[in-house]
């Protein structure tokens, strides 16, 4: 008997979740994986069955991290690739083929596990930043099969309001959509207003970044010599420039100290560093750049680094985002060098929870890696700090029960939104807000 039938620990038939990746890789991957892999956790432990449709493959050639179609991650998600393949094909041609034979079998997939009772909601990990036809046409499947759709939203979403409304109406990242998860009060405030703007009744909730803290066990301790940690996509290359340019002010006091960047390509790096003038900080090693990192020697570097890095700026992408590797950086007890945009004003305190300087002023952000720096022991509480945040605001076990909750409802048909309600987090309270689209007639 399969096991996603039986029922809940409450007595109770499970909720059934399928999660809908078209734009990273599972199980292994970076922070939208990580997200997936955690929310995933956290409602398979609120009792519910969670799967994850891979619909398109996610994997370069070369950059192979994930190379099994189907599985179960160590979570307990069963997941499939629907391309019957990770690895992105040679050719324009074959990548178009295997893409639509992504979709179809994604289709399939779906009505099976609606006809067996596997399907009660379905969630699309993370809407795309701009509208893409695939995801219009699985939603459009889905209301199909009478099985609701809710979208996260982690990143400012593209918006086509210039279009006349009937075409911008159908081509917003709401159409389809009976709910919406947001990571940030700003794209919760975004959906509620798009939500009314194309007249749709939406149910929407917050559910901040999230971490497992027990992932990592804290060194306590910076290794030698010391070294800045910045982790993210080769997209965000804005934030190694200011962190490139803020560097050649902290080396006039400590020359020795180090720069890793994990994530982006290494040849990305190294053109953006070029272009400060940094080419021989490069070649001598205080520059070094990584590429994608195994899990285990990511969170090794985080644990050892002297301080963690993530400069946002004064602008809509930065405010409307929460990155998640704030998460696992606050995780593991190290410091975290930020900037006062969006949630980081929400949550973090200079001084006390992170270092935190204004957005877009690199003289700042380099006096607050120097002051990391010259008092390596007010740093490391600082970061000490900063994981008891990550405990009690991000532990992903937190979210469980309002975002089961929430699924629950919609899967349901009932509202699943409206109030605010007060989250018991440990020993701290903290309210949880919840925003509802009003209903345009």
């Amino acid at each position: 008997m399969d096991p996603a039938l039986s029922a809940s620990a409450g007595g109770e038939r499970r909720l059934q979740v399928v999660f809908l990746i078209n734009s990273f890789g599972f199980p292994e991957g970076m922070a939208g994986t990580n997200r997936v892999r955690l929310l995933g956790r956290a409602l398979i432990e609120q009792g519910a069955a969670v799967r994850a449709l891979c619909t398109r493959v996610s994997e370069r050639p070369g950059e192979v991290r994930n190379t099994v179609t189907r599985g179960v991650s160590p979570e307990g998600i069963s997941f499939l690739y629907t391309t019957g393949s990770t690895c992105r094909a040679p050719s324009f041609l074959a990548r178009r083929l295997v893409e639509a034979r992504g979709y179809v079998a994604a289709f399939r997939e779906l009505a099976r596990l609606r006809r067996r009772g596997l399907l009660d909601c379905a969630y699309l990990a993370a809407a795309p930043d701009s509208w893409q036809p695939g995801v219009w046409m699985l939603a459009g499947w889905l209301r199909a099969l009478d099985v609701p759709l809710v979208v996260e939203f982690n990143e400012l979403p593209g918006e086509t309001r210039w279009l006349p409304r009937p075409i911008s109406r159908r081509l917003s990242h709401l159409d389809g959509m009976t709910g919406a998860v947001a990571i940030s009060r700003w794209l919760a405030d975004w959906t509620t207003a798009e939500a009314t703007r194309i007249g749709r009744h939406v149910a929407v909730i917050e559910t901040p970044i999230v971490v497992d803290v027990g992932e990592q066990e804290p060194t306590g301790h910076a290794c030698e010599p010391p070294t800045f940690v910045y982790s993210a996509s080769t997209e965000y290359g804005r934030a190694v420039t200011h962190i490139a340019r803020a560097l050649k002010i902290v080396w006039q006091k400590y020359p020795r100290c180090r720069l890793a960047v994990t994530g982006m390509r290494p040849d990305a790096v190294a053109d953006l560093v070029g272009r400060e003038g940094l080419q021989d900080e490069l070649d001598a090693g205080l520059i070094v750049t990584l590429g994608y990192v195994e899990r285990r020697r990511l969170l090794e570097l985080y644990r050892e680094a002297a301080a963690l890095l993530v400069p946002l700026f004064d602008d809509l992408r930065s405010r409307a985002r929460f990155p998640t590797k704030i998460g696992e950086y606050l995780a593991s007890a190290r410091p975290v060098v930020t900037t006062n945009v969006g949630e980081i004003e929400r949550y973090l305190a200079d001084g006390q929870t992170a270092f935190v300087a204004p957005a877009g002023d690199v003289q700042a952000f380099a006096a607050k890696l120097v002051a990391v720096l010259d008092d390596p022991a007010a740093a490391s509480a600082i970061g000490a700090a900063g994981r008891r945040l990550a405990e009690e605001r991000f532990q992903y076990s937190r979210q469980g029960p309002r975002l089961h909750a929430f699924l629950a409802s919609i899967a349901e048909g009932g509202p699943g939104h409206g109030h605010a309600v007060t989250a018991k987090t440990g020993e701290t309270d903290f309210e949880v807000e919840e925003h509802a689209a009003a209903q345009v007639t």
